[in-house]
């Protein structure tokens, strides 16, 4: 995951389009709109097959006539007599939901390969990202949670303590500690990068030995946590989070401070490898 490393290029494969009950596939028609928004004049069939083979998805010309019968039918575009297709304002509007979906989903699919942690210093990487977003989250939840949210993490961090002490590491608990105060929060925008954050389950399984490396995971932390928010005093909740993620990012930074050789793949190895 190293910045400028190459990435194998995905090889397209046609798809193709049946004229029958996937003619109106998500990708087909945003390719039809698009070349159609693409264009000042109205554009005809062969265009819109030369699009979608250009896409991947092979289509006959009566096809691609078929899916812009569709496409006006449900008012996205209109016909101008023999000359072809337009987009309608509903179609332009349409097309631009489709866009920004397409964006954000692009977003999101790069922001999941950005934590797919491969060495101790896309760990360190991440829990610094964690770092700034989990105090800022632990601030607003010390303002905004609810009596109810207060004794659901209550609940979380005193499960947590008790699993911590029998079995050594409590992933689950821990996970859900972070999770009910991002949703405490109330900023979706925190709440979704958090998720993602903590569901990669690579990141976690480190996260757990790195814990038995410092000694255990300390889970008085998350009652200093707890305590603040309980309190409403939001500074103290920010940095009670800062210190907790702080604790396990100077046990990493340890690894990286060894030998290259170690600190790559070796030094993430070591620390799933460690037993409890």
């Amino acid at each position: 995951m190293k910045a400028g490393a190459a990435r194998k290029p995905r090889t397209m494969i046609p798809v193709r389009l049946r004229s029958s009950g996937s003619i109106l596939s998500d990708d087909a028609a945003y390719i039809a709109l698009k070349e159609l928004g693409g264009n000042q004049g109205p554009i005809g069939c062969w265009r819109i097959r030369s699009a979608l083979q250009a896409g991947g998805i092979i289509a006959s010309e009566a096809t691609a006539g078929r899916l812009l019968r569709v496409l006006d039918l449900q008012g996205l575009t209109r016909a101008i007599d023999s000359k072809g297709r337009v987009l309608t304002t509903k179609g332009g509007r349409h097309l631009a939901a489709l866009e920004r979906a397409r964006r954000q989903d692009s977003y999101h699919s790069h922001l999941l390969q950005a934590v797919r942690a491969e060495t101790v210093e896309d760990v360190c990487e991440l829990l610094t990202a964690r770092r700034a977003v989990e105090a800022e989250a632990a601030r607003l939840a010390a303002l905004r949670a609810t009596k109810p949210e207060v004794r659901q993490i209550e609940h979380a961090v005193r499960r947590h303590i008790e699993e911590t002490h029998r079995r050594g590491v409590s992933t689950e608990y821990n996970r859900a500690i972070h999770g009910l105060i991002a949703q405490a929060s109330r900023s979706r925008i925190l709440q979704a990068v958090i998720n993602v954050l903590m569901q990669e389950e690579y990141l976690q399984e480190i996260q757990s030995r790195i814990q038995r490396a410092a000694g255990g995971v300390v889970p008085e932390d998350h009652l200093l946590l707890l305590e603040a928010i309980r309190h409403r005093q939001p500074e103290k909740a920010a940095e009670a989070m800062r210190a907790h993620i702080d604790r396990l990012l100077r046990v990493v930074q340890g690894y990286s401070a060894r030998p290259k050789a170690q600190s790559e793949r070796g030094g993430a190895a070591q620390l799933r490898a460690r037993s409890p």
